[in-house]
């Protein structure tokens, strides 16, 4: 099982790293083009101000938590404004839910228990974890990532629930200075993004140099796409990425995003995590 020494295009920004420490490791040369960087909404404060208004005003039955870093830039703002233990309190007779690990462990760095993690880390996963549970007439809040999920909102809306939305940052090309020191106080050894490399990037696949590219995100499709829209190249890009590369999507939500792209996703694999990402792929290769 090898990669066989093909090119990986890397499209991750937080973990680019250590992808690309996977990609060598199974025989591969990873090359490296984050296409997404997140900047924080304006003004943060705000948002801040409206999460604890609300927390004190309404009793939410249910709160849904998407990502580590909306936890971590939301509530180290809540504790700037000295309002952490007024949440913390009003969060203890909510059901708190986390999409994954990530928001999981920075919601206990701030003392908060989740009571429930989705088996499946996405929307459809947090649907059926909450199809358990009688929602009819009940308060559900949600911390979103960079993007919202009108959707998701319908089918919870649609189910009787009243739904409150929030979100500390939003998704770009760029990485601000501030919130690049705020993935390093995580822990998060990442590569910044920028247009200059997306541009590299869509140059060499029209070159024929890059073999595959690998996507960890719906927010890394869409923002890779919407740049190549920005730059006229959309519709060359596609026809190059469905017949002469290997498309790899880390699992359903990235492959779904593609899709609305009209990008043909040629490996996804059965446990969503970057690691069995790259095994499928040294599989698939090894297998020719």
């Amino acid at each position: 099982m090898s990669l066989c020494g093909v090119t990986v295009a890397i499209t991750s920004s937080r973990r680019a790293s250590e992808l690309a420490s996977l990609v060598r490791k199974f025989g591969g040369i990873p090359y490296i083009a984050p296409t997404i960087g997140i900047r924080n909404n304006n003004p943060l404060n705000s948002e801040c101000i409206k999460f604890i208004e609300t927390i004190r005003n309404e009793r939410m039955q249910f709160f849904v938590f998407m990502t580590g870093v909306g936890v971590f830039n939301l509530f180290q703002n809540i504790q700037k404004l000295h309002q952490l233990e007024t949440v913390i309190e009003k969060l203890r007779d909510t059901v708190v839910v986390a999409r994954s690990n990530k928001p999981e462990m920075e919601l206990r760095k701030f003392g908060i228990r989740t009571n429930l993690v989705p088996d499946i880390n996405t929307i459809e996963g947090i649907l059926n974890l909450l199809g358990n549970f009688d929602i009819k007439n009940k308060n559900i809040g949600i911390l979103w990532h960079g993007n919202y999920s009108h959707s998701f909102r319908e089918k919870l809306e649609s189910l009787g629930s009243k739904v409150f939305e929030f979100s500390s940052y939003t998704y770009s090309t760029s990485l601000e200075k501030t919130n690049a020191a705020m993935l390093k106080e995580m822990g998060y050894d990442y590569v910044p993004p920028s247009e200059e490399k997306i541009g590299r990037l869509i140059e060499d696949i029209m070159a024929g140099t890059i073999d595959t590219i690998t996507f960890t995100s719906p927010p890394a499709v869409k923002e890779f796409f919407e740049f190549a829209k920005r730059n006229n190249q959309i519709h060359v890009l596609k026809e190059r990425l469905n017949h002469n590369l290997l498309v790899v999507s880390v699992g359903p939500s990235t492959s779904k995003m593609l899709a609305t792209f009209h990008v043909l996703v040629d490996v996804m694999p059965t446990t969503y995590r970057m690691g069995p990402m790259v095994k499928e792929l040294a599989d698939f290769i090894s297998s020719y």
